[in-house]
């Protein structure tokens, strides 16, 4: 009943922001409590972080976009079957992010400069989630135009960012930047970059992209890439040996891409119990004040992830693991910053796809 109250609660904030709010959330199974905290939270996220022209705003940094962005916008809108926010987001991202000659999307757009595209270089996961969510998009609403986009983009990705190494078949974070040729201790890699469900749906729509070989390179990759002595990866792995090591020219910490990791291998599948449990015996030696930026060659905790946010992530952990998470914290979707509230949305997502009794079956 107290999860029930809390959600309605949240449903009714949702749906008082936006005249015809209640037409943006779907219908769901009476018993998928993620889904309905889902859809409800969206309308909050929309509110606070989209704008008319679609553009999706992160306040932390100066009030830019990118394209990870605008492909976790596309994800949420896909999800709450709200495809006037979908349209909104992918017109926008066509419009002002795929500049590059490649097919890829240029990561960063400032308001504040002329013009505003200040990096034309790609970040693959925003390759990756704008294509998982156009795909995912033209499955839902039978659109081919939008699968046609989906499979452009995902080629583009392996032409342009996958490369072998002794590790394994890989991508670059970016086009640029991050080859051998280009750091002395390059490739160096980003495993919060292995969005497992999406590599995994990419694979299926395109011939084209190696989802087999990147599932394993990336699996294999999280049980090598465990520094210090709580046994995290770091947020920039260095692959130039045959060990993978933190990469030199970045702080070594598990950090705010670092807690991507187990939220997307957990939205992809439970059976990497040996790897997810490792955050969650790390979190649960600190309560709710668990979730930090760790050092890892100490594992000092440094600066705290505080909010519900971040706390969902180690909720879907739970859940992916056979146990109860804190539903009280799942549900609580109060004010929060973009990238914690975004982490939140996703979390109650892949909750509801992967694990959609976790919130229910237990006493």
């Amino acid at each position: 009943m107290k999860t029930r109250t809390r959600l309605l609660s949240l449903l009714l904030l949702g749906c008082s922001l936006f005249t015809g709010a209640a037409t943006a959330v779907r219908s769901q199974p009476e018993e998928n409590v993620a889904a309905d905290l889902a859809a409800g939270a969206w309308l909050v996220y929309r509110h606070n972080f989209l704008t008319e022209e679609g553009r999706v705003v992160d306040n932390r940094a100066g009030g830019i976009s990118h394209s990870e962005s605008q492909g976790y916008g596309m994800l949420m809108a896909e999800a709450a079957d709200d495809r006037d926010g979908f349209d909104r987001i992918w017109l926008w991202t066509k419009a002002n992010l795929f500049v590059r000659e490649d097919g890829l999307a240029a990561w960063r757009w400032d308001p504040t400069q002329m013009p505003p595209i200040t990096d034309r270089n790609n970040a693959t996961d925003g390759d990756l989630l704008i294509a998982w969510a156009l795909m995912r998009a033209g499955k839902r609403w039978g659109d081919a135009d939008l699968q046609r986009e989906a499979r452009r983009i995902s080629d583009a990705i392996i032409a342009r960012t996958a490369i072998d190494t002794a590790h394994g078949l890989v991508m670059l974070p970016g086009a640029q930047g991050f080859g051998e040729k280009d750091q002395a201790d390059g490739p160096v890699v980003n495993m919060a970059y292995w969005i497992f469900p999406a590599i995994v749906d990419l694979g299926r729509l395109s011939n084209r992209f190696p989802s087999a070989a990147l599932m394993d390179s990336g699996v294999r990759l999280l049980r090598e890439a465990r520094f210090g002595p709580a046994r995290l990866p770091a947020d920039w792995v260095s692959l130039s040996d045959e060990t993978p090591r933190p990469a030199s020219g970045y702080p070594s910490q598990f950090g705010y891409d670092a807690i991507r990791i187990p939220l997307y291998l957990a939205w992809y599948s439970r059976d990497y119990p040996d790897v997810l449990e490792v955050f969650a015996a790390h979190w649960k030696q600190f309560g709710q004040a668990s979730m930090s930026v760790v050092e890892l060659s100490t594992a000092t905790r440094l600066a705290p992830m505080p909010g519900p946010g971040y706390q969902a992530v180690a909720g879907l952990v739970e859940c992916s693991l056979g146990r109860r998470p804190d539903v009280a914290l799942l549900s609580d979707f109060s004010s929060q910053d973009y990238y914690p509230a975004t982490l939140h949305v996703l979390s109650l997502m892949a909750i509801a796809e992967r694990y959609p009794t976790c919130l229910t079956d237990f006493p």
